[in-house]
């Protein structure tokens, strides 16, 4: 998977990073299995920088509407998004207004930045 991460139950974080080229699929499936191991709460560090992604603004679409569904599940952890350096920016921005995150998800430069304001961040209620 293009998608390497862990789910620290401890911590409640779960740090996620592209590895090579991803695809909607492999978005979903990240989201399912954060789902299934009880992480929504959690705080989420995506770290895209080094990656790339196949998709195109009706996935951004359908993953923001997915998101959005999360959030009727339970109070959504925050979100530090990082996408490639000149690539993915302005869909991670829509993706992030068309997700009803109100202030829960930030887009950043490095992963150093999106940690430290991830550590900023209250825990979520359950």
């Amino acid at each position: 998977m293009p998608i390497e991460y862990t789910i620290d139950h401890e911590k409640r974080f779960v740090h996620a990073r592209v590895l090579g080229v991803i695809v909607l699929k492999d978005i979903e499936d990240f989201a399912d299995a954060v789902v299934a191991q009880d992480a929504l709460t959690y705080r989420k560090l995506f770290d895209a920088s080094k990656g790339d992604g196949t998709y195109d603004e009706q996935d951004v679409m359908t993953l923001a509407a997915r998101a959005a569904a999360y959030a009727s599940l339970a109070k959504r952890g925050p979100l530090a998004l990082i996408p490639r350096p000149g690539h993915n920016a302005d869909l991670a921005r829509r993706y992030v207004n068309l997700g009803k995150f109100t202030g829960q998800a930030q887009i950043f430069d490095s992963a150093e930045d999106g940690l430290k304001w991830l550590q900023a961040q209250p825990e979520s209620e359950r």
